[in-house]
């Protein structure tokens, strides 16, 4: 313990400095209130303080760009729905998908999401080697969400997400910058699933600059125009030609890209089958099935897909009527055709519902036609 002991002489100091003190300031205290105290005026000072103080307690942080998760599936099982009987003369298999950004940015989500589709057909014994798939329009151009975080795709649209990459950045910006990367996923992804299903697959359409099959190989132009394009892809994996342009655009898909030529080759011959190829609004035009008059064709396929208010040439392209009144039914017996289909995207991307209606039409008569728009669906004709 510390030794607390205090001498006494240091005490008695101690009390007498005390009573000094207190005695001293007893004695000024009384003597003050008999004193007239003057009245002294306080100098103005030649400055102001401005107490107006503005505060901002935001102490939210900002937004941090995460990764995304998986996406989860909205539906249970993928549907089949068949025009006709198998009379062994093969198919054409319009496959209708329901698709969101978040699905396409990893490779393999996006593939697992077609395979599902692929694994239902087969496990129900609809193809064989006379069977032909079909994916819908855009179904590749998607790829621009690969690799892409949250701030771009929790973006409310489009032009709010391409506003994160740079307040001038346009759509053909983000295709242009990611070409080679969504060139390789497309062709791998759809090489991959018609060689393991042994199916020949029209792999829907994709946006790209200048795209060309060389020697077996797709080839890009950088510094070329871009073009939506549909491609096939033979039973044993290898790209086919030809490689159809889409041909009648929008005023919308004009901003984006160019026209193909009126006159290209869109005859797809398969084992056994050939097949047109029109893209979209293509089959509205009768100058393009003038082309295909007296060649021997069994079918017309189209890829196609319908945005809200979209809209050419005066029709309403959002009502699936007119898809069926002025496209491929009005003009087919103008070919050696007998059977068409027409495949579209349905999903949610970004502010947009993408919600066209798969449909077929079998001998000019029999009609079929996709019952939901919000599951993935198999339109099966039988030839």
């Amino acid at each position: 313990m510390h030794n607390l002991y205090v001498p006494p002489y240091k005490i008695l100091i101690f009390i007498v400095l005390f009573g000094i003190g207190y005695g001293s300031a007893t004695y000024l205290k009384d003597l003050e209130s008999f004193q007239p105290t003057p009245k002294i005026e306080a100098p103005k000072s030649d400055f102001s303080f401005n107490f107006d103080f503005k505060f901002d307690f935001n102490f939210s942080k900002p937004e941090v760009d995460e990764e995304i998760q998986k996406p989860i599936k909205t539906w249970n099982e993928v549907t089949i729905q068949t025009n006709g009987a198998d009379r062994k003369y093969g198919n054409l298999v319009g496959i209708q998908l329901v698709l969101k950004p978040e699905d396409y940015v990893k490779e393999e989500w996006w593939k697992e999401r077609i395979e599902e589709t692929l694994i239902k057909g087969k496990s129900s014994g609809i193809f064989d080697r006379k069977t032909i798939v079909i994916f819908p329009e855009h179904i590749g151009s998607g790829l621009i969400f690969l690799n892409e975080k949250s701030r771009f795709l929790n973006s409310d649209s489009l032009a709010e997400a391409l506003k994160t990459k740079g307040e001038n950045f346009k759509l053909t910006d983000l295709i242009l910058a990611k070409s080679e990367l969504m060139a390789e996923v497309y062709v791998r992804t759809f090489s991959s699933l018609a060689k393991d299903f042994n199916v020949p697959i029209l792999g829907g359409t994709i946006v790209l600059p200048n795209p060309k099959i060389v020697k077996g190989n797709l080839v890009l132009d950088s510094k070329g125009p871009l073009y939506n394009v549909a491609i096939p892809f033979s039973a044993d994996g290898k790209l086919m030609e030809p490689l159809v342009k889409k041909t009648i655009l929008s005023e919308e898909e004009q901003k984006v890209y160019s026209p193909g030529e009126t006159n290209q080759d869109r005859i797809w011959i398969v084992p056994g089958w050939k097949v047109a190829i029109l893209i979209g609004q293509d089959v509205f035009e009768s100058y393009l099935y003038s082309r295909l008059t007296g060649k021997p064709i069994d079918g017309i396929i189209s890829p196609a897909s319908v945005y809200p208010d979209m809209k050419w040439s005066g029709l309403d392209l959002t009502d699936v009527n007119v898809w069926k009144r002025e496209g491929m039914a009005k003009y087919i017996k103008s070919t050696r055709a007998q059977d068409l289909v027409q495949v579209f995207l349905s999903g949610h991307l970004f502010e947009n519902h993408w919600n066209g209606k798969t449909f077929n039409l079998r001998d000019f008569t029999f009609e079929d036609q996709v019952i939901s728009v919000e599951n993935p669906t198999i339109l099966n004709l039988y030839f």
